[in-house]
């Protein structure tokens, strides 16, 4: 994939998430990328560390796994959360 595609998705998952957070107000959405971000780059670290695959192309890069893919996978849970609940939210309407 090209390295200027990753930047296009990781910028509509960050306006994405900021969208969420302004329609809520709520931090949990908040707690739910911080861990998302804490649990995928111990992961992303496990398999750089095994020799899986390395993301060199996305720099900045911290131990072998860029800081961009962190984001990325913060706010892809954040944003599966959010989706969860209103899916919820509006099956308990009916």
């Amino acid at each position: 994939m090209n390295v200027n595609y990753w930047y296009a998705i990781l910028g509509i998952l960050v306006l994405l998430f900021i969208v969420i957070i302004i329609y809520t107000k709520k931090k949990d959405y908040l707690y739910y990328f911080i861990a998302g971000a804490i649990i995928g780059f111990y992961f992303d670290i496990v398999s750089v560390s095994q020799g899986y695959y390395l993301y060199h192309p996305y720099p900045p890069v911290i131990f072998g796994v860029p800081l961009t893919v962190t984001i990325a996978e913060g706010c892809a849970i954040a944003i599966t959360i959010f989706i969860k609940d209103l899916a919820f939210k509006m099956l308990l309407k009916r």
